[in-house]
């Protein structure tokens, strides 16, 4: 998905992902660098960006059939 700007690099309207729950946006250039910064919740299937990935106790969506 376009991102508005990434909050690693600063990139402006490129291609990456955003965290469901903080919206913290990385472009998949930074993810190749930094896999670990953006994580998918087992429950959802959702992209989480590691800090609330570490501090997320229960994930509050149903999981998609």
């Amino acid at each position: 998905m376009k991102i508005p700007v990434c909050d690693r690099c600063k990139a402006q309207k490129v291609e990456g992902v955003i965290c469901r729950h903080c919206d913290t946006a990385y472009c998949y250039d930074c993810l190749d660098v930094n896999p670990g910064d953006m994580r998918i919740c087992p429950v959802c299937g959702q992209f989480l960006c590691d800090e609330c990935y570490e501090g997320l106790v229960q994930c509050d969506l149903k999981k998609k059939s």
